[in-house]
């Protein structure tokens, strides 16, 4: 592990260094409280007509969206609160009993007994400040918490429009954005993947369990090289504004971070990236959006809790599109390899995974009658190339995560956690300055 428990104990106040003079500004813009999202006008119904206490979101209005995509009505049971939960931010998110009679269940076979609601809701982001003593600005937060919001409607749309889903996506009843008049707040109503569970992100991910991310993506990707409307989604102001936000708040965090003990490697990275061009970020991006490199439709943040596993260990859902966007093919495989898998793991099955990949996708492009655009060693260095970016994300994870539940035990910072985490980054920070021979 980079830097020992010890090393940790004697420098833990770079937490509430980062948390004040960082994460102060980008939960700022990023983080609401609830109630902003609900001001659509008073909340008029019972407390027994409501599915959550407070949100405008009646049991007959969710009975009436299910019997739309089902074809029958069910009644609404209970909501509660799902597994891991906390580690989202951006949203509120319950699960909802359905039940259905022996007449329903006898004429529709495999009827849903839960759906989930996702709703836009940031406020758990400001926990993070106010832990740490600092105050919350949400005067831009709203504007975000909708972005977010409307990019994942916007994709999960697509994908409901298909008969065959490119890969394990949730089955969408809604995806209702602000002022659409289906819904009185803007509310995602999804497939809840029963019986599922996701892995610890210290634990990581297996080999094998590697290889069943990337068929994933392999599948993303033949859809994104063999179909067009994924394309009319454009970045929007919100969007392009945020980009130099974040960039700031990434340089931040990277200077935090490279005062620790063994991740002085990030120092270098700053010195060839933020200092020598502080849009470079937004311009890798560009790239892809002027389609000067052949762009696929990525996640975006893709890491342990947004991998749903089955019984059998076979991937049963990837959920939370929310900054989906038009990028690198190797992006999402490049922020699982930084953050979810061991040093070892990641070192050993970097190239191993890229043959997987581009002969899996060699040879489904083939089927469907279309050219793979890039080489075997046009894959490598569009892998190489990805680097920056990755590292640039792999630091605002860690800086992120170091003050938040992901890396906690019981409430309180885990420096076991946080020092494997640091060790991931570490190396692959050191291996992005190697790479890109930063000196």
């Amino acid at each position: 592990m980079t830097g020992s428990t010890k090393h940790l104990s004697e420098n833990n106040k770079y937490n509430n260094a980062i948390v004040k003079d960082d994460f102060e500004k980008l939960l700022s813009t990023i983080c609401t409280v609830c109630s902003s999202t609900f001001n659509n006008g008073p909340v008029t119904e019972t407390m027994s007509d409501l599915i959550i206490e407070g949100v405008p979101l009646t049991k007959e209005w969710l009975a009436n969206v299910v019997e739309k995509k089902l074809g029958v009505k069910p009644k609404i049971g209970t909501s509660g609160i799902l597994d891991n939960s906390e580690l989202g931010y951006m949203s509120m998110i319950r699960k909802v009993e359905l039940h259905f009679d022996a007449e329903q269940e006898e004429s529709h076979p495999n009827l849903p007994k839960h759906v989930v609601l996702k709703i836009a809701c940031s406020a758990k982001g400001s926990g993070v400040i106010e832990n740490a003593g600092g105050e919350v600005d949400s005067a831009n937060s709203a504007a975000v918490e909708q972005f977010m919001h409307n990019t994942e409607c916007n994709y999960y749309r697509i994908f409901g429009k298909l008969t065959d889903k490119p890969l394990k996506v949730p089955t969408i009843y809604a995806a209702s954005k602000a002022g659409d008049e289906d819904a009185p707040v803007p509310v995602i109503v999804m497939e809840m993947f029963e019986d599922c569970k996701v892995y610890d992100l210290i634990e990581g991910f297996n080999e094998q369990q590697l290889y069943k991310i990337v068929d994933q993506l392999i599948k993303l990707h033949i859809f994104s090289l063999t179909t067009e409307d994924w394309k009319e989604i454009k970045p929007d102001a919100i969007m392009l504004e945020m980009g130099a936000v974040f960039q700031t708040m990434v340089k931040n965090i990277a200077d935090n971070l490279a005062k620790q003990p063994g991740l002085e490697a990030i120092a270098t990275y700053v010195k060839n990236t933020f200092e020598k061009d502080p849009r470079f970020i937004e311009k890798l991006g560009e790239e892809y959006l002027e389609e000067k490199r052949v762009s696929v439709l990525t996640h975006g943040d893709l890491w342990a809790p947004q991998i749903l596993w089955d019984k059998e260990d076979n991937i049963a859902g990837i959920i939370d599109w929310q900054i989906t966007h038009r990028g690198s093919p190797m992006e999402d495989l490049h922020h699982v390899l930084s953050t979810c898998t061991s040093v070892e793991n990641r070192k050993k099955l970097t190239e191993p995974l890229l043959d997987y990949y581009f002969d899996k996708l060699s040879a489904g492009l083939e089927a469907k009658g279309v050219k793979m655009p890039w080489t075997r060693d046009e894959i490598e260095e569009e892998f190489k190339h990805n680097y920056i970016h990755g590292a640039a994300l792999t630091i605002f994870a860690n800086g992120f995560w170091s003050n938040s539940p992901v890396l906690q035990t019981d409430g309180k910072p885990d420096l076991g956690r946080i020092a494997e985490s640091f060790a991931r980054c570490k190396s692959y920070i050191e291996e992005t300055v190697q790479v890109h021979n930063m000196s």
